[in-house]
């Protein structure tokens, strides 16, 4: 079922049955934590009553939803209802939207990034992402080998309900692949970074679940993100969560592949790096509009950073932040401290925002060609999505707030976006502005004005990976449909 849903099959009458991804996912990690031989064999109909009891998994915080008008209870009843409900779905989003992303826009993201394509900014010195610092890490491995390499096990794996023999590059079909990648790179790949075993999936998994109340436990972090092929099951590796196999090739599982020693310096290092590549992204807007790095200035005599980019449009001026801190598990679950990454993250992109706003006379002195006087707008750019756009009641919880528009996108959105011309953006964001309550500015209006638009950038990136093209050949020889390959 998991590799029909990989596959982008039409499975909507499953769904009434609560079958989706995420209930499958889940009940593929519960069946590998407590089942053991001798249970009930896997079938449809067991998978059905699993994933209808999955679906229908409530909070144990329920009492603030039940009976009684909002206007009848006390502030502090409402704040706490509102943040249980803030807690609730920021787990439903966490837990559903990842699956609809694109493949395509994440994989070659990564390239962009971390692979043969990704670009440093000036003066940039790194402290892990040195010359060869991936090589490095996985002892040989480039890092389009190893993207490649995923990408293979994942067409791999759907074409055969999730199973792939552990000989497969042995495979005629396969041993083709040699003249454009090496096949040995592909081997380790697949048993040092997507193999793992049902005893060491029980312990990892007790690792992350373990801790959690009941409510959150189905919200854990699921181990087969990590290591999406089971050996020991059957006579073949299992991938019973199919999905997850491409996910080791996006940013996500790039951010946490150094050792937890160097994950700090990797993310200090990223950020830069992050930001150089929204400016890439904001090169792509066609029309007038000036695209103007970050400046240092001065108030009260101390040096200050302004915000990482300034987007003149000819309607308004847009000041961006970039930030690339990842959502943390707490947030993902619901937890007590679940608000700790949006503050980091997002809150302190809010807060310089609205210092660089205040100051931009200031800034105006060392960046003459921003046009101070036309109306302003913010953005926060993060890496990964936090969903606020959906989850509006994180917004009023945070401690730095909105002194004036300011909107929230993840870079996935932004690279919808600059496929807008300036003077659509700058109108689609005058009128986010002009809707805006409390400064928090909403981007749906504009990012459906680049609906069904590609990203040159991201597909020119795809389509530079030679092995892609390859595996479509080899998909081919091996019966997958077209639009599977």
């Amino acid at each position: 079922m998991s590799a029909m849903f990989a596959n982008g099959e039409d499975l909507e009458e499953w769904k009434q049955y609560g079958v989706t991804p995420w209930t499958v996912a889940d009940v593929a990690r519960t069946a590998l934590a407590w089942g053991g031989q001798g249970r009930h064999r896997a079938n449809l109909d067991t998978l059905l009553r699993l994933c209808s009891l999955n679906a229908q998994l409530v909070d144990e915080d329920r009492r603030f939803f039940a009976g009684g008008d909002a206007e009848e209870q006390s502030p502090e009843f409402i704040d706490a209802a509102h943040e249980q409900l803030a807690r609730m779905l920021a787990r439903i989003f966490f837990e559903q939207f990842p699956g609809q992303r694109s493949v395509l826009a994440g994989v070659a993201r990564s390239v962009l990034l971390f692979g043969s394509a990704a670009e440093f900014p000036e003066n940039f010195a790194p402290k892990v992402m040195t010359s060869g610092w991936f090589e490095r890490l996985t002892d040989g491995i480039t890092f389009d080998d190893y993207i490649e390499a995923i990408f293979l096990f994942s067409v791999l794996a759907q074409k055969d309900s999730g199973l792939v023999p552990l000989d497969v590059l042995d495979a005629p079909g396969v041993r083709e692949l040699s003249e454009v990648f090496a096949l040995d790179a592909a081997r380790r790949v697949f048993t040092e970074h997507l193999l793992t075993t049902v005893a060491d999936f029980k312990e990892i998994n007790r690792d992350w679940q373990g801790p959690l109340p009941t409510s959150q436990k189905k919200f854990a972090f699921n181990p087969l993100t990590n290591k999406p092929f089971v050996e020991g099951v059957a006579s073949e590796a299992v991938a019973p969560w199919t999905q997850a196999v491409i996910q080791k090739a996006l940013p996500p599982s790039i951010y946490f592949l150094p050792p937890t020693g160097l994950r700090n310096a990797f993310a200090s290092d990223l950020g830069p790096v992050f930001q150089h590549y929204t400016g890439r992204q904001l090169d792509l807007i066609n029309g007038e509009r000036h695209v103007l790095p970050e400046v240092r200035y001065k108030s009260d005599g101390n040096p200050i950073d302004s915000c990482d980019w300034f987007l003149d449009l000819p309607d308004v001026l847009v000041l961006i932040e970039c930030k690339a801190r990842q959502p943390i598990e707490s947030l993902r679950v619901g937890g007590d401290d679940w608000m700790g990454s949006i503050e980091d993250s997002i809150g302190k992109g809010i807060f310089q925002l609205n210092r660089s706003n205040r100051h931009i006379d200031l800034i105006s002195k060392r960046l003459p060609g921003i046009d101070t006087s036309k109306p302003r707008v913010g953005i926060v750019v993060t890496l990964e999505p936090f969903y606020l756009n959906q989850n509006w009641l994180i917004r009023e919880r945070m401690t730095d707030q909105a002194e004036y528009p300011i909107g929230v996108l993840s870079v996935g959105e932004l690279e919808q976006l600059v496929l807008v011309d300036a003077v659509q953006l700058g109108r689609a964001l005058l009128e986010a502005s002009a809707q805006a309550h409390d400064n928090v500015m909403f981007l749906n209006p504009a990012l459906t004005e680049a609906e069904g638009r590609e990203n040159p950038l991201l597909v020119d990136t795809w389509d530079s990976l030679r092995m892609f093209r390859a595996i479509e050949r080899v998909a081919d020889d091996l019966g997958l449909p077209p639009e599977d390959s």
